[in-house]
């Protein structure tokens, strides 16, 4: 394993595997979010994964790969915390799996080196703006699917009623005015600033030979930088949650977004993991099987917790008519977290559970990769047998701490427009 800095702000991360047929090349451009800037970094993300200054139409990038013997190349953006990342993504055959002295490495990594550093346009006019419009088109036509998912319209609408900051509220693609408000010159500008600029996570997983990647990624001829990263994201808590009801005319089952603030200290992250599954985050939580399941009270629940920026969502579908009762339901699990401690088989089930799928997940190359870059981010390295171990030492009285520090926050309702409903975000 090779862990080591290209220069100032650039990590190059080697893992050799030779487990897997496949050769995982990921280049990770990561920045503080910048709501002005995310616009730009989308669309510009686009157009690289669509054509560059060599391949200039989709139809001779899409001959490039497959002369790669069928690589996989996409560019997409994501969100930690209070942070953006561009991610640009590689994926060959192995060698051994190749035709019998042929080689694909040395040349993913140059097809990689010009798709990402010789964009298509230039600087004094930005991306050629023809296949920019149609790039944009194709991403606003997206959001616009997106807002008919009823499920997506309320989580995003809770989001930007429970963050205190607007930029927090952002999914990592932006938004239809943030897309609209960006021409050819400002995303070309921004991915300038972005190979300049951003902390760079070079991760690359197979069976690979490491000092060709080393000489490789060095020949970039990167320039230092110091970016200042801002992880984790905080707010001050509310005295009384928030309470918002939207209703709009074709909505046909309601959706329940709760949003609690749960802070944890570094240490107790693993209980809060434990929490979360055993409250609403696995198909055996308490939610599932108590709300849904046994009460039938709704078609889909469940809870996701987010370490970074301290939030804990529940999300339910329900009939509007059954809303006060969910809710009544869900607090009253939370409750009972809070004043009783979790029986010992139930506790080492959950578990048992999340040490097995932690362990499946070792087998996924996607997953291994995630987990270094992740790590790497936050500066927190674990070992896996560190990490089943930490969630094997979580007791019930953990559980009852953590379910006590958590506090609700905002209570948001979609329900259909026939309905009497008020908003007040």
């Amino acid at each position: 394993m090779v862990m080591m800095e290209l220069v100032p702000g650039v990590h190059l991360h080697v893992l050799p595997n030779r487990d897997f047929a496949t050769t995982h090349i990921q280049l990770n451009f990561t920045q503080t979010l910048d709501q002005a800037q995310v616009g730009s970094r989308v669309l510009a993300s686009n157009m690289v994964e669509t054509v560059s200054a060599n391949l200039p139409s989709q139809r001779l990038m899409a001959q490039a790969q497959s002369k790669l013997y069928g690589a996989d190349f996409s560019v997409d953006v994501l969100k930690t915390g209070q942070l953006h990342t561009v991610r640009a993504s590689l994926i060959l055959p192995n060698d051994e799996y190749l035709p019998e002295h042929a080689t694909v490495l040395p040349d993913g990594l140059d097809f990689l080196r010009a798709t990402l550093l010789e964009p298509m346009g230039d600087p004094e006019n930005g991306f050629d703006p023809t296949i920019f419009n149609r790039q944009k088109e194709i991403a606003l036509d997206e959001l616009a699917g997106l807002q008919e998912d009823r499920q997506y319209f309320a989580l995003r609408q809770a989001m930007q009623s429970y963050f205190a900051k607007s930029e927090q509220a952002l999914p990592a693609f932006g938004s239809a005015e943030l897309l609209e408000a960006v021409d050819q010159k400002q995303a070309y500008e921004a991915w300038q600033l972005m190979l300049a600029n951003d902390r760079v996570d070079i991760i690359v997983f197979g069976n690979v030979d490491e000092a060709l990647i080393m000489t490789a990624f060095k020949k970039w001829r990167w320039s230092a930088r110091t970016p200042e990263l801002t992880l984790e994201y905080s707010q001050p808590l509310l005295a009384t949650a928030k309470d918002q009801s939207v209703q709009l005319p074709d909505v046909s089952q309601a959706r329940l977004v709760l949003g609690y603030q749960l802070v944890v200290a570094k240490p107790d992250r693993f209980i809060a993991y434990v929490f979360n599954t055993l409250f609403g985050g696995h198909a055996i939580s308490r939610l599932f099987m108590n709300v849904r399941e046994e009460a039938g009270l709704a078609y889909a629940i469940s809870s996701d917790y987010n370490l970074y920026t301290g939030l804990l969502l529940v999300e339910a579908g329900v009939e509007v008519e059954q809303l006060t009762e969910v809710k009544r339901r869900i607090a009253a699990e939370l409750a009972r977290l809070q004043t009783e401690l979790v029986e010992s088989d139930e506790l080492a089930t959950i578990k048992r559970i999340m040490m097995a799928d932690y362990s499946l997940a070792l087998d996924q190359p996607s997953r291994i990769i995630e987990r270094e870059f992740v790590q790497a981010l936050t500066g927190q390295f674990t070992t896996s047998d560190q990490w089943l171990a930490a969630v094997e030492a979580v007791t019930a009285q953990d559980i009852q701490r953590i379910a006590q520090a958590t506090q609700l926050q905002l209570n948001y309702e979609l329900i259909g427009g026939n309905q009497d409903a008020t908003s007040n975000a």
